[in-house]
């Protein structure tokens, strides 16, 4: 007869191998006590059995779900559930794990969730037996993904927007684009631009987007407290609405109510001596959820536009200053006012724009001081080098024939030496004591007739760095080059330095010696 051992040996040989469902349970056990849940369908009982964070994801107590296929959720939107069934029947289908993102409404007073899923399918013999699920709450990764996205976006955005403000010259047209952009930008249905006027007592809708047609350039809002716009300016920094209905801080005002505005952001456009210019906002007729980074976008753009302010009240005083000025003076001071009116829009400072005017003058007057001692006749360009590049003799090197220049072409090279020099002791090979410039000239004979060629080659300097766009002085070189003198100018970076070239067509050439003597001729810039 069989002893008490030999009944235990054959008991464990007829002990089942764990199942599936078996490790599932185990599986299930480890993880309740983690963030995920996870799920198993036994695909020949067609029972299911879940983690206790199932029903939690989905805010069903636990004994809701009945072990049937009741277990899949049923508050899903229409597409999210489309999008979940499909990808279950392909992984029945072929053997093939799956893994998506689907959303779910929040409770009450809450936003939606995002959850992550995927699954896998377990098979016996080449038989799928059972389909392993996975799924876990994504939402706070996803809100942290798109913020990054949101913020990256609304910062390319300002970097446009501050390059718009500093060429385009229509005040107009930049408001309508602005208005426009922060539309896209938040998505949302109302923008506005407020001037304020004189007196300080109300604001007009200078610009704008979702308004009622008429109401732009004619609407106005009262800069009390108790309106919204008020509230901003007396404040002084951004203003978040969720709910207008709900706001204690301030009523609103007519224009608001009228268009039933319900969230938005409004901030200031501070403007100087502590007087702003006015206030930007962005409305929406639902109720939403604004960030703190998207009050600062608005805040931002608001400096965006007090910027362009600024440079268009500065441009009008300029401009008046011009035509009293050309009213009194010659060519020269013309030009000179011109200059002063283009670098004030590229400086950062009234130190920085008497700094930057008071060298690009003083070139003007070393070749002023050339041209009169000549008594206005022809000047050396060799001499106009020299004289332009005293400071730097020792690092700079350059040759070429004896040209002889009109005045027009000796102011317009005069301006771009001077800022190739300026950037070179700035940025480029001179702001390091191993830098050197070579400088070479040529005339070659074109279609068009005679033309100097200057060539100019830094070397030993920093590692040059190209911008997305051109600096001032870059463009004040086209500028003289092109348009005054109509030349051409090409600008590249090498790895030893920046390397330029000036075009400068010689329309009457006069050699010493022999010839016609060199000129161009253009307006004044």
């Amino acid at each position: 007869m069989p002893g008490p051992q030999d009944k235990a040996q054959a008991a464990a040989s007829t002990t089942p191998e764990p199942g599936p469902l078996d490790r599932f349970e185990a599986f299930r056990s480890a993880l309740d006590a983690g963030p995920l849940g996870v799920w198993a369908w036994d695909l020949r009982s067609n029972r299911m059995t879940w983690s206790s964070h199932i029903p939690d994801f989905h805010g069903l107590p636990e004994n809701k779900l009945d072990g049937t296929l009741a277990v899949v959720p049923t508050d899903l939107p229409a597409q999210e559930s489309t999008g979940l069934f499909a990808a279950i029947r392909k992984t029945l289908e072929t053997n093939a794990p799956y893994r998506l993102e689907y959303r779910l409404p929040g409770p009450a007073g809450r936003g939606e969730r995002w959850f992550e899923a995927s699954a896998t399918v377990i098979q016996e013999d080449g038989t799928p037996v059972q389909l392993l699920g996975m799924c876990r709450d994504v939402t706070e990764r996803l809100r942290i993904n798109r913020e990054v996205l949101v913020r990256a976006r609304q910062q390319e955005t300002l970097a446009r927007m501050g390059e718009r403000a500093l060429t385009e010259s229509d005040l107009q047209k930049f408001f309508n684009e602005v208005v426009a952009t922060i539309r896209d930008i938040l998505d949302v249905e109302m923008v506005t631009i407020l001037e304020l006027m004189p007196g300080d007592a109300e604001l007009l809708l200078r610009a704008g987007t979702g308004w009622k047609a008429g109401v732009v350039g004619t609407a106005t809002v009262p800069t009390s407290r108790e309106s919204k716009a008020g509230y901003t300016l007396a404040s002084g920094r951004p203003v978040i609405t969720e709910n207008l209905q709900k706001e204690s801080r301030f009523l609103g005002d007519t224009l608001l109510h009228e268009h039933g505005v319900m969230s938005g952001i409004t901030a200031p456009i501070a403007g100087r001596d502590g007087r702003a210019y006015g206030v930007l906002g962005a409305h929406s007729a639902k109720q939403r959820k604004f960030h703190d980074y998207d009050a600062a976008f608005v805040a931002a753009v608001a400096n965006v536009v007090a910027g362009a302010i600024q440079r268009r009240q500065l441009d009008q005083r300029h401009e008046l200053m011009i035509r009293e000025l050309r009213h009194r003076s010659g060519n020269l001071f013309s030009q000179l006012l011109a200059l002063f009116s283009q670098t004030a829009k590229n400086s950062r400072s009234v130190s920085d724009l008497v700094i930057k005017y008071e060298a690009r003058v003083l070139a003007l007057a070393n070749a002023h001081r050339l041209i009169t001692e000549g008594g206005w006749k022809s000047t050396s360009l060799n001499e106009l080098l020299n004289t332009l590049l005293a400071a730097f003799l020792d690092r700079i090197s350059f040759s070429g024939p004896n040209v002889f220049l009109e005045p027009d072409p000796t102011f317009g090279l005069s301006m771009a030496v001077h800022e190739l020099v300026t950037n070179a002791s700035k940025h480029g090979s001179l702001s390091e004591p191993a830098g050197r410039v070579d400088l070479k000239w040529s005339v070659i004979r074109t279609e068009q007739g005679l033309t100097l060629v200057l060539d100019w080659k830094e070397s030993g300097g920093p590692a040059p760095k190209r911008s997305r766009r051109p600096g001032f002085g870059s463009r004040l070189i086209n500028m003289v080059i092109e348009r005054q003198l109509n030349g051409k100018a090409e600008q590249s970076f090498d790895v030893k330095g920046l390397e330029a070239k000036l075009t400068v067509p010689l329309t009457h050439e006069r050699w010493p010696g022999g010839g016609t003597r060199a000129s161009a001729h253009a307006d004044p810039f």
